[in-house]
């Protein structure tokens, strides 16, 4: 369901870059009017306007992954000539952000959450605990966090700081944390809520053991987008109505990138 926000568009100065895992950084943008209104599921998207035309030409989605003051922290990771360009901001740059977008996580009364990150996927995960705490919502939260390997692996004592939370690592090659795919952690007995982000295979599956648990879930989409206004209509994708089963599209940008697992028509 889309809702009404106020999506601020501003040039942020970097106040803080550092190297958290191979090929990924973490940056705080000073973004104070931004900052106060995210929520953990929403994104910001990632530019630079008309200032030294080059890649990226059209600016990149990235969840909010930790208000802390004024300031806005995005986990940056380099996959493309782009994404490359945004992970090299040191402190002192400016990038050209436009937010909050999309929906968030809802938690309800939910008192014992499990979260499934895989790769830049934690980035949500990152915020909700405090931001839970802050709102007076949601109970106990284990943090399941998967990456191909242990160079991959977004600094263990970092996550611990932002969130509070110690998370459970798997990795596929068994370098560090348990051996295996994120998925392999799961065990849905008692757990009120499902929250999940990460690749869509990843997704997938977390979506299929939650329904035939009868566990809620909630999964942020991840898929290409230009705008992330709903102007472009590049990040469609099919959907189905629960209560009446009629099917269609939604938006990533605006009618997610949150949606109840059983919205999607995977």
């Amino acid at each position: 369901m889309r809702r009404e926000q106020r999506i601020v568009r501003a040039w942020c100065e970097v106040q803080s870059a550092e190297r958290t895992a191979e090929r990924t950084r973490w940056l705080e943008f000073a973004a104070p009017e931004i900052a106060a209104q995210a929520a953990p599921g929403q994104f910001v998207m990632v530019g630079f306007g008309g200032r030294g035309w080059g890649s990226p030409f059209l600016p990149r989605p990235n969840s909010v992954a930790a208000v802390r003051g004024e300031r806005m922290g995005l986990l940056i990771r380099a996959f493309g000539e782009g994404s490359r360009r945004l992970a090299s901001l040191q402190s002192g740059d400016s990038a050209l952000l436009l937010g909050p977008l999309g929906s968030r996580y809802r938690l309800g009364d939910a008192r014992r959450i499990l979260c499934v990150a895989g790769g830049v996927g934690l980035a949500p995960f990152l915020f909700l605990p405090r931001w839970a705490q802050q709102k007076g919502c949601g109970g106990e939260i284990r943090l399941l966090y998967g990456e191909r390997d242990a160079r991959a692996v977004f600094d263990p004592s970092k996550i611990q700081e932002l969130c509070g939370l110690e998370a459970e690592i798997w990795t596929e090659d068994g370098s560090l944390g348990n051996r295996g795919r994120v998925t392999d952690g799961i065990d849905l007995d008692g757990v009120d809520l499902v929250l999940a982000c990460g690749p869509t295979p990843m997704l997938k599956l977390v979506r299929k053991q939650a329904l035939q648990a009868g566990v809620p879930c909630q999964l942020a989409v991840e898929e290409h987008m230009a705008c992330g206004v709903g102007t472009c209509i590049g990040c469609a994708i099919e959907t189905v109505d629960p209560d009446t089963g009629e099917q269609g599209y939604d938006l990533v940008c605006v009618d997610g990138p949150v949606f109840p697992a059983e919205r999607l028509r995977w």
